[in-house]
């Protein structure tokens, strides 16, 4: 009997190993050649379509169990917003494979998918990685999160006519979603449900770094690849611009000229067409991909291909970009997790608070350097056409210019950051934002009374045209210190958090890409005209204020004395004391609903 139960034990652990040999086959078995992109067999003529390219990411995920294929989402035409994750053994959650030790780098593709470069540099990218074993030890310390498609819905919309300025590929589909929202400018104000879906997928991952590929317009030049990092700013925490200055960008850019690929800053000339004129590198705030990242203490990397250059060059520096990143994340794990734990503990100290922000910025002189340029000849001609001037570039004619680079930026607008901000709780939609952005805040469950600052709309600026579905405005506003209540389930957003540099973003009315600016507050800026009290009865109350006010009768009559204009127009003179009473009456109209906490005293 015995010796039944151990031939069956036996029989079982054969059975269950030929399984085990059976299941691991595919992998062993996939070759290079079974994973030829569409792209590559068009000779990088065509990129696919979403389906076409879902299903090579699911034979890929088939073939080995390092890949899984999720979704973190659904476009507003009900279309799976895809993620592929690659790990080494298969894991699947933030949580456990940094457990590994490992850090995550998300790679981002079609954001405007007219731009198509990304996503068929990642096919190719992870194919030779996983299945070619092509730099696979890399695995042992990275991670990957890649969104294939983001604006999967501009994507479908494949057409000759899109980007007719680009080459390459013969369709492809649009820099707007369905919606007709550019993402690229809604990673603050998520106006998109698929910005929505991102925020809550990358505040969930928060990886270590993030690559989002564009293709530029712009400027002729020789490099395939442009670059960005969000380093010229107080915007990412110095110890992270250090890193990314330091090691990243260094050995990126060394690299990158190794392997026949020379990159060079994303930005533009002081006057257009003429890089002798000088070389100005771009900034961005968290409107934009790498600016969000930099608010949250990560590192962002904008690829911006050239539109000029063929689709295979743009694919395959796109490729070597993500190897060489992969390369130096690897090599530099320890010190790159390290940094960001100490700027997560930084900017959640008082510490990153003593100096003011700067929120906007301008170029300077003070740091230029001479840099050699790989530029073409170009001729000025009058053009038959426009009879403007029309400058053609000779692609026969490489040339090399010494231009000065200004890469130093002065804040223009700073301010003093607060130790809280409170939000008062009717603006529901914005504490859905704060969800949203993992801004973390305490509900308060009693009114008190407390010193803050504040800011009282004056009027504002709104713009002629629409952007984005909404309509800026830029704000005017006086600040003071006022000591007001505030009412029971306000929103405490306390600064000493990871997160405080979106909030600041979000909350203060200045800051480019605020909630302001984007118009959430409106009714605030522009305080509504429901007062229903007729000028002609400031005919008695103007008398009751004189009365009442000194200071206010001075400064009556001093305008009488210095306005003669305004001393002869019974209206005018009426109006004045209707603005006052209407301002009283409207005060909270005109009140930000975002009070500063400047002493941490008064949230005790």
């Amino acid at each position: 009997m015995k010796n039944k139960i151990m031939k069956v034990v036996a029989c079982a652990v054969v059975l269950m190993a030929a399984a085990l040999q059976l299941d691991a086959q595919p992998a062993k078995r996939a070759k290079v050649k079974d994973f030829i992109t569409d792209c590559e067999k068009s000779e990088f003529v065509k990129t696919p379509k979403f389906a076409e390219t879902m299903a090579w990411f699911n034979r890929l995920a088939e073939a080995s169990p390092m890949v899984n294929i999720s979704s973190f989402g659904t476009s507003p035409m009900g279309r799976d917003l895809a993620l592929v994750i690659v790990d080494k053994d298969g894991l699947t959650t933030p949580e456990a494979i940094r457990e590994k030790g490992r850090v995550i780098v998300l790679i981002e593709s079609c954001i405007h998918s007219g731009e198509p470069d990304g996503k068929d540099a990642t096919m190719i990218f992870l194919r030779d990685m996983v299945v070619g074993k092509k730099n696979i030890d890399v695995l042992d310390n990275v991670s990957f999160l890649c969104i294939p498609v983001f604006n999967v819905d501009g994507h479908e919309n494949f057409t000759a006519l899109n980007r007719i300025n680009q080459n390459g590929p013969e369709e492809l589909g649009t820099r707007n979603t369905a919606q007709q929202l550019n993402l690229n400018r809604d990673f603050l104000k998520a106006d998109a449900p698929e910005m929505k879906a991102w925020l809550k997928f990358y505040n969930y991952w928060l990886p270590e770094l993030f690559i989002d590929v564009h293709v530029t317009n712009g400027a002729d030049f020789q490099y395939v690849m442009t670059y960005a990092i969000d380093n010229m700013t107080d915007n990412m925490e110095p110890g992270i611009t250090a890193w990314s200055r330091d090691i990243y960008e260094k050995q990126l850019c060394e690299q990158m000229e190794k392997v026949g690929f020379p990159i060079f800053l994303y930005g533009s000339f002081k006057k257009y067409n003429a890089p002798e004129s000088g070389f100005v590198a771009d900034t961005f705030d968290p409107r934009y991909s790498q600016g969000y990242a930099a608010a949250h203490n990560r590192l962002g990397l904008l690829i911006e291909n050239h539109i000029y250059k063929p689709y295979k060059q743009r694919v395959e520096a796109t490729v070597e970009a993500f190897i060489a990143t992969a390369r130096i994340l690897s090599e530099n794990k320890e010190s790159l997790v390290s940094t960001l734990a100490a700027a997560d503990a930084y900017t959640s100290s008082a510490a990153s608070r003593v100096e003011p922000f700067g929120f906007q910025y301008k170029a300077t002189e003070d740091e230029s350097f001479m840099t050699n340029y790989l530029s073409w000849g170009r001729d000025t001609l009058l053009s038959d056409l426009s009879g403007g001037e029309w400058v053609i570039h000779d692609y026969n004619d490489p040339i090399t210019l010494p231009i000065p680079v200004y890469t130093s930026y002065k804040p223009s607008f700073s301010v003093k950051l607060p130790e809280a901000y409170i939000l008062m709780p009717q603006w529901k939609n914005v504490v859905e934002l704060l969800d949203l952005h993992g801004v973390k805040y305490t509900v308060l469950e009693q009114p008190r009374t407390v010193e803050v600052e504040t800011y009282r709309y004056t009027g504002g600026k709104f713009s002629s045209r629409q952007s984005e579905g909404r309509i800026p405005v830029q704000a005017q506003f006086t600040t003071q210190t006022e000591t007001l209540e505030y009412p029971a389930g306000s929103i405490l957003v306390d600064m000493n958090q990871p997160a405080s540099r979106v909030a600041m973003w979000m909350f203060e009315p200045a800051a480019p890409g605020s909630l302001t600016y984007w118009g959430f507050f409106n009714v605030c800026v522009q305080a509504g005209n429901e007062f229903w009290i007729r000028p002609q009865y400031m005919e008695v109350k103007g008398r009751e204020m004189l009365a009442k006010d000194p200071a206010l009768k001075a400064r009556f009559e001093q305008k009488l004395r210095e306005d003669a204009k305004f001393a002869s127009d019974p209206q005018a003179i009426l109006g004045f004391f209707y603005d006052i009473v209407r301002k009283r009456a409207h005060q909270n109209n005109e009140l930000h609903p975002v009070w500063r906490v400047m002493d941490r005293n008064q949230l005790k």
